[in-house]
This record gives C-alpha cells, structure tokens and sequence, in this order.
C-alpha cells in the first residue's frame, strides 16, 4: 500500500534525460512482483479497461506516423496505468479508505514538494534540471490536488481543529512555489486558505470564534511574510520577478506583453485555437486524431499558421525539434474525439459519484476534480500515472471526498 503510493506520487516527478518513465518502470516493477506472489490483478471490463485499449490502439498509430521504435514505452505506460487503477480499486475494496489513508497521500505529496524545492536551492538555475531531471512546473505542481484533498479531509475530521491546519506543511509548500516561480500554485494555496476560513470559522462555527480568527489570519499574515522572505533570499533581481505582489503588477504595466509569463500565457491558448484548427481539418482528425504523442510535429503547420495571422513569431515550430504541447492539446490532437469523450466521461462518473457522498463539501471536492483542466492548458500532465487516477471513476478523489460522507468512519486500518 504505502510503496505504491510512493512510487506513484514520489516518483512521478522524477525524469531520467528528460524522460518521465521512473514512475512507470517502478510501478511495472511492484505488479509484476505481486503477481510472482500469486497476488496477481484480475483483468475486469469496465470504461478504464477501454480507454486503456483505446490508448494503446493510438499508441500503434503513433508508432508507426512517427517511425519511433521508443513509442513501445508508451505501450508499457498504458498497461501499467491499467493494472494501477485495478490494484488501487482492490485497495478500496479490500481496506475501506480512513484516516490512514489519508495520511500516507498527503505525507507522500509533501515528501514530493520537498524534493522539488530542495533542487534550486542545490542547483541556481532551474532550467538546468526541469525537464531533465524532474519534470516542469507547468506540470510538477498537479501534485497540489491530491495534498490539498487530504488535508480537507484530515481538517474536515477533527472538526476544523487548528491542530489539524498542518501550517508548518503548508508553508513549506508555499516555499516551494516561490523557488519555482508557479504562480498557479502559489494562489490555488491562497484560495484555498481563503476557502478553510470561510468554511471554518463562518459556515461551521455557532458565533464567532475569536481565537480561531485570530490564528487563521496570522497564518495568511505569516505567509506573505514567509512568501517575500523567500523571493528575497532566492531571486537574483526582484524587481523583475515581483518581489512583492505590488512589484509583480508594476512589472506587467511596464514591460506589457513582452513579460515571459504573459507571453507563455498567451501561446497557450493559441494553442487552444491551434488544437481547433487541426480538430476540424478532416474527418479522420475530428474522430481519432493522428496518433498518441504526434501532436508535437502534426500541430506545427497549424500553429505556424495561427502565429503567423497574428504577425507573431513563428521560431517554435520551425524547428525540427519537438514542439511543447499541453496535455489538452494532447488528448484533443492525438485522439480526436472519441479520446474527448472518454476523458468528459470519466469527467461525468467521478462528479456523480462525489454528490453520491451526500457530503456537505461534496463542491469542494468537485472543484479539485475540475481543477485538473488547469493544468491540461498550461502543461502536458498526462506523462505521470497519477494523473488519470485523478480524475478516474473511484479514483484518488472520489476515495477521499467519501472519507467527508456523513455516514463515514475511521474504523479500519490500511496495512
């Protein structure tokens, strides 16, 4: 149980030359052992064994459009994701999910974060290890989902106990996005700080309790404080990267759309109409696409003639290096439609399942499920495991917003 969780949160971020394939491997690695112990999974149709063939079927296309023998990895990937969700499903069946549960999904996303944030700090310039020895940012900080659901859940059980706040974690992840530059994880933190006030000390509590108040806005207090402390230990010019919010807003006036932030910004979503352009160009691309991970060459021409409409730069794309693609991009483009509407499926059953709960924050968890389209646009997060045991039926959040169900107690343990 805790190995796999390991491996699946941990080890997501790792990348050998660039490769994100060590959570994968790892992963392999422990189902095939378990199935040396006569713990082997039992093969079950449902919509995820599907999609996996489905997957594996634009996984072939790939191969061959590509001519790339290195595409059989992502046949390992797929089989792999399949066996995970069965293995993980067994779990919940088997030890019904408590508080142990959550512990160990939280405890391992923190070990992630400290990991992440301990490499600028040993290493100057990020660049010189994203997307070589972990992946980006863009991507790295899905991690937040599952770290946020367990931490709801864990406050949410002792009756919004500030003991149960874990500040301390937080900070350090707040840390952590400050050394990273994430803005996107940076006030995904703060909105849901904003959120645990707001459900805490308004919705849950009979009057106002003034030492709840008290302590919740010092902990904002002390993460602005923590927040521009950190940007003035690790930033070399901070007036260019915000060493303070006001700072960020002046710099944006000032340099306007030739800020790197805002020009990354704005090449997502023209990747949005990009991703359209190349959707509706042909019946075959409309219905399935042009093969799994060939978007990073067959979206080119469609990009260089987005940009080039707009007299903007076309240099990304003429170049025979591999273009970045998002993980929307990567779904729509390589899969067409049929790949849309399985992930809009899963989408569908793992939302019918949380109001299932009957949970009074069962729009909390809805919300972190949604959340994941975030970061399909700004990175391609579909090279980890666990970002479809996200968003599958029964998958991680589903599990723990049922952990929040009126009728649920901790009553057994997770071995």
């Amino acid at each position: 149980m805790r190995i796999f969780f390991f491996i699946l949160i941990v080890a997501s971020g790792f990348q050998i030359l660039g490769y994100a394939l060590v959570d994968v491997l790892l992963l392999s690695g422990f189902l095939f052992l378990l199935s040396l112990q006569n713990r082997a999974l039992k093969i079950r149709v449902n919509w995820v064994l599907i999609f996996c063939i489905y997957m594996i079927f634009q996984v072939l296309r790939g191969m061959y459009v590509l001519a790339d023998i290195r595409m059989t990895y992502w046949l390992i990937f797929f089989i792999t994701l399949y066996f995970s969700y069965q293995y993980s499903q067994d779990l919940v069946r088997k030890n019904k999910p408590n508080e142990n549960y959550t512990k160990i999904i939280f405890n391992f996303s923190m070990i992630y974060f400290v990991i992440y944030g301990l490499f600028p700090v040993f290493i100057k310039n990020p660049d010189d290890f994203q997307g070589i020895y972990w992946v980006g940012s863009s991507s790295a900080f899905i991690i937040l989902i599952p770290m946020l659901c367990a931490h709801f859940v864990m406050f949410h059980r002792s009756g919004y106990s500030l003991s149960a706040l874990r500040a301390p974690s937080l900070l350090i992840y707040l840390i952590v996005t400050v050394l990273h530059h994430s803005r996107t994880g940076m006030y995904l933190l703060f909105l849901y700080m904003a959120y645990l006030f707001i459900r805490s000390v308004l919705l849950d509590i009979k009057g106002f309790n003034i030492k709840r108040i008290i302590t919740i806005s010092s902990f904002f207090i002390i993460s602005i404080i923590v927040l521009d402390t950190t940007r003035l230990i690790f930033y070399n010019n901070q007036e260019s990267t915000g060493a303070t919010e006001a700072a960020q807003i002046t710099g944006l006036m000032d340099d306007g759309f030739d800020s790197e932030e805002v020009a990354g910004d704005i090449n997502r979503f023209l990747m949005v109409i990009s991703v359209y352009d190349k959707f509706i160009s042909s019946p075959k691309e409309f219905l399935i696409g042009s093969g799994w991970y060939t978007s990073r060459y067959t979206l080119k021409p469609y990009e260089a003639a987005t940009f080039g409409k707009l007299g903007l730069s076309t240099i990304h794309v003429n170049s025979d290096k591999p273009m970045q693609v998002t993980a929307f991009a990567a779904i729509i483009s390589d899969t067409g439609l049929i790949g849309l509407l399985f992930m809009l499926y899963f989408f569908f059953k793992s939302s019918v399942q949380i109001l299932n709960t009957k949970s009074k924050d069962a729009l909390v968890f809805l919300g972190f499920l949604y959340l994941n389209w975030l970061f399909y646009l700004v990175g391609n997060v579909f090279i980890s495991i666990i970002a479809f045991l996200l968003i599958f039926p029964g998958g991680i959040i589903v599990s723990l917003a049922r952990l929040t169900q009126p009728s649920n107690a901790y009553n057994r343990k997770i071995k």
